[in-house]
């Protein structure tokens, strides 16, 4: 008996996919995203013709600005902190034009990230310009989520940047235009126009003169 049903579950599936096919999917999954993004437009400082995937963890939008033909992958986190743990910051997340910004990925400011115009990011990258407190021995007997947000400085982007997935990207970066991380990094460190670097800490490993 399980087994007719599920000839028949199976057969049914089968005529559904002649009826509503993948290429209809994906119609339905582009058209959903540019609603959405329609939709979430005016949480948002300034925001052009872009298109925003669901399911976006925003915060602060009102610090946050995205330019044109720009792409944020699913499930990706938006986060301008101006207020936390009672003390006041002022963020700014400023994204250009013709960027892709992959899935999963973190982006959280207490201070200014700036994603410049062309810059690809894969899946998982975490730009994040702050942290929970620092490496002293009064911050360790705090509990880490209560500890006091500090910044080393603003994550600045140029354009054309190439980063890999999983890359992970910390306060006080300046990434120069043409550049591409490896996947995987962790940057702590300017990387300097036309280079690539990768590692943990991310390194240049080769580099052009312009």
């Amino acid at each position: 008996m399980y087994a007719i049903f599920e000839n028949i579950i199976q057969f049914v599936v089968l005529l559904f996919s002649y009826i509503y096919g993948y290429k209809h999917h994906s119609v339905f999954i582009r058209v959903r995203n540019k609603l959405y993004g329609m939709w979430i437009r005016r949480m948002f400082l300034s925001m052009g013709k872009s298109t925003i995937c669901t399911s976006l963890r925003l915060s602060g939008g009102k610090h946050i600005s995205i330019g044109n033909n720009t792409m944020i992958g699913y499930n990706t986190i938006l986060a301008a902190h101006d207020f936390l743990l009672g003390k006041h910051f002022c963020p700014q997340i400023v994204i250009g034009d013709n960027v892709n910004i992959g899935d999963d990925s973190n982006i959280s400011c207490i201070n200014k990230i700036i994603i410049g115009n062309g810059v690809r990011m894969g899946r998982r990258v975490m730009l994040n310009d702050n942290s929970h407190g620092t490496f002293e021995r009064h911050m360790l007997d705090i509990q880490p989520n209560l500890r006091p947000l500090v910044s080393k400085g603003p994550i600045i982007i140029e354009e054309n940047v190439w980063i890999g997935e999983m890359v992970c990207i910390l306060g006080g970066v300046h990434i120069g235009k043409g550049s591409i991380i490896g996947a995987g990094s962790v940057v702590t460190k300017n990387i300097p126009p036309y280079s690539l670097a990768c590692g943990i800490p991310a390194k240049v490993v080769k580099k052009y003169v312009d």
